[in-house]
């Protein structure tokens, strides 16, 4: 019996096609990169390119939420959100770094692509490198560091938008992105100074330039870089995102993502230690690990945060999913929900493998054996949301009408 059997979600809001895509990333994950990780360990180009171009292209989810109508799949309703979470539960399960670019892409792409909604000058723009069956979409999202402060200002005048940063940290892939999905404080004329927005600015537009590779443990599909933006030019309409809601809504996206890419290394996690308590006997007592009161209230404790963490975020996928019950994505109770579950399910899944790893001693902390892995790629989604006391601070704004900051 597998994890998606075991550990509870809403079913009934799954497709026959979110089932089967599940099923073929699960095979996907198991085939391409947990059978092959002792070998290879974290090589990107004997591993992970090789399994991200068969995920992206043979696969096909970088086409799965761009519009047919410019080469994608089709699945560009908010009713992807369920089926964002159910594949990258899977994905994630394989690989974190992969499912964290696929989160970036996937929330990116919500913001310009969404049916009913479409940027058609954006999805004309990506058209080609989004319906590729060729080209990875690898996506890197510049956001605020601190929460209210873009990296990154752009500025709108004769139907162009010009944006400036000196070496921003991208969320994720500043070295290999061939988008880049820049949160930025806009002027221009219909945008007050102390605006936002999202552009989306191919790579290869001139004053785009990366600086080196930054050292970084784990998370090895992810080669970020700093990226400085010395008036990169963009034509108006790769604007995909103006205004606090339609950003907010982005990050809806994203948070969805983290929270689901955190489930589905929580169900690596899980595998990992079910195999350690059928299997390794207690020196002495001739008793397995998963039969004593002590060593098995540990396994709970596990299995606890892995049920509450799942339902959280399939809860989560069903409210952006259905804005014309909840709302849209970017509305402020929405983006304080979908912050306050990616937070809570990285924090559980530290807590969660952080137990597994002490349980199993040396072997927790032992490379091959990966769970220290997992334990170190949820960390890293922890620091994708930012600071949590800001994080805090939003909670209190929307609860209770604080003015803290």
């Amino acid at each position: 019996m597998s994890e998606h059997e075991i550990f509870p979600c809403m079913y009934e809001w799954l497709t026959d096609m979110d089932v089967s895509l599940a099923g073929n990333l699960r095979r996907w994950a198991d085939n391409e990169v947990m059978a092959r990780r002792l070998e290879l360990k974290e090589s990107y180009e004997q591993l992970l390119e090789p399994a991200m171009r068969q995920l992206f292209l043979e696969i096909g989810l970088q086409r799965l939420l761009w519009p047919e109508k410019y080469g994608g799949d089709g699945h560009n309703s908010p009713k992807a959100a369920v089926t964002m979470v159910a594949a990258l539960e899977q994905v994630s399960r394989g690989d974190t770094s992969i499912a964290l670019l696929l989160s970036s892409m996937w929330a990116l792409q919500s913001c310009m692509a969404m049916e009913g909604k479409e940027n058609h000058e954006a999805c004309e723009a990506f058209a080609e490198l989004f319906g590729s069956q060729d080209t990875l979409a690898i996506t890197s999202l510049v956001l605020p560091l601190f929460r209210d402060e873009p990296q990154a200002r752009a500025k709108l005048a004769k139907g162009a938008w010009s944006v400036e940063a000196k070496s921003a940290r991208p969320l994720a892939s500043g070295a290999d992105a061939a988008v880049f999905g820049v949160l930025c404080s806009g002027a221009g004329s219909d945008i007050p100074g102390d605006e936002v927005c999202v552009i989306a600015l191919p790579a290869a537009a001139k004053g785009i330039k990366r600086g080196k590779p930054f050292l970084k443990t784990g998370m090895a599909a992810d080669r970020n870089a700093p990226v400085s933006f010395d008036k990169a030019k963009a034509p108006e309409g790769l604007c995909v995102a103006r205004g606090l809601e339609a950003c907010r809504g982005m990050l809806s996206w994203l948070y969805l993502g983290v929270a689901a890419s955190t489930v589905g290394a929580l169900f690596a996690a899980y595998e990992i230690l079910k195999e350690w308590g059928d299997n390794r006997v207690i020196k002495g007592k001739g008793q397995t690990f998963k039969n004593n009161p002590l060593t098995s209230s540990v396994m709970a404790e596990v299995a606890r945060e892995i049920s509450v963490s799942r339902m959280l975020t399939c809860d989560l996928g069903r409210v952006l999913s259905e804005p014309g019950i909840y709302g849209p994505a970017g509305e402020e109770g929405n983006f304080v929900l979908a912050e306050m579950v990616a937070n809570t399910v990285t924090l559980s899944a530290e807590k969660a493998i952080g137990g597994a790893m002490e349980m199993m001693a040396s072997a927790g902390y032992a490379t091959e054996w990966n769970l220290e892995r997992y334990w170190r790629d949820t960390k890293t989604l922890q620091v994708c949301l930012g600071p949590y006391e800001l994080a805090k601070m939003d909670y209190a704004r929307y609860f209770y009408q604080s003015e803290a900051r």
